[in-house]
């Protein structure tokens, strides 16, 4: 394990923009049995951190499919609405957090409880095998907002990762569209995050799955924390051979009120030596805050920056990081 191995969690949280905080909240509950742990209104004091404006109303509830504490949904709402981060134009063509992963035990009837909610989701998930041990049906979905939610099960290899207690998982992983995947993924090990498996995917109806209108191949990393923490993982992937200019970051746009990922957090234990670490290879500091409400979180120290592909990261400080499971 590598030095900062010992001072950072998995993802712990994701945050996503909706338009609408009650219609959000009760998407999550049918579609993905989540409940809703805390709700309330957006201390002004994380603009800074946030990237938002002062002067905005914003409230948030706080989602869980257990009691453990990992994998949660921070949803965040403002009454002056917003515009999407991602729209199909993006697809290829910009980096940043782009989608949430989630285990579920039957994907055909999840994705009759996202329809059911108001989501989108295709009528057939797709086949792939991600090794000679692993088989999954896999289904791109959204939300009422249209946050891509990438949801799976395992025709085969899923005593590889024990037992789901719940209909669906905490999040599983959050999926980054990347420029670099070489400089991204040395981004994450430096984190602690240990190679899962790295794919060329370009299986038949893949076009498909990611909502664009051709034949793609796609360069994909899934990395696991410590080599062993199977939720919040980091994904990541980019579009190979496409022709197009080089993908450009969708920052700006990942801002409350906007809908979609704005950014997920991980606790850590030492803060200044992330900070020292990362700045080599990418990072950039947004801000730092003391003594903050942060939802999901209660009081506590925080600090924002942006990874190699613009995707908000927040790191809360604690005094011992808790127990991987």
């Amino acid at each position: 394990m590598n030095q900062l191995g010992v001072l950072l969690s998995e993802v712990r949280l994701a945050t996503i923009g909706v338009s609408r905080l009650d219609r959000a909240i009760q998407f999550y509950e049918q579609a993905l049995a989540y409940r809703c742990m805390e709700r309330g209104r957006v201390n002004p004091d994380l603009a800074p951190l946030w990237q938002f404006d002062p002067g905005l109303n914003l409230d948030y509830a706080i989602m869980a499919a257990d009691d453990s504490g990992r994998g949660r949904i921070r949803l965040v709402a403002s009454p002056r609405g917003g515009r999407p981060i991602w729209t199909p134009s993006d697809r290829m063509t910009a980096t940043g957090s782009y989608a949430l992963n989630f285990r579920c035990r039957d994907i055909h009837q999840q994705l009759e409880h996202i329809r059911a909610a108001g989501g989108a989701a295709s009528s057939q998930p797709h086949f792939w095998e991600v090794n000679e041990n692993v088989h999954v049906h896999d289904s791109m979905s959204s939300d009422p907002d249209g946050t891509q939610l990438d949801l799976f099960s395992y025709a085969r290899g899923g005593e590889l990762r024990g037992p789901l207690a719940t209909p669906v998982s905490v999040i599983q992983t959050v999926a980054l569209a990347v420029a670099d995947v070489e400089a991204s993924r040395d981004f994450y090990q430096a984190m602690g995050f240990i190679e899962l498996f790295d794919r060329v995917l370009d299986f038949e109806g893949l076009g498909d799955m990611l909502g664009v209108d051709r034949p793609v191949r796609i360069h994909n990393v899934n990395l696991m924390k410590d080599g062993h923490v199977v939720p919040g993982r980091v994904e990541m992937f980019a579009y190979l051979d496409t022709g197009l200019p080089a993908p450009r970051p969708v920052t700006e746009r990942a801002v409350p009120p906007n809908h979609g990922l704005l950014s997920f957090s991980l606790l850590t234990t030492d803060v200044d030596a992330v900070l020292k670490t990362l700045e080599p290879l990418g990072s950039r500091l947004v801000a730092r805050a003391q003594d903050v409400a942060l939802p999901g979180f209660g009081r506590s120290n925080v600090t924002t920056l942006l990874g190699p592909d613009g995707e908000r990261i927040e790191l809360v400080e604690c005094q011992e990081l808790p127990h991987a499971a």
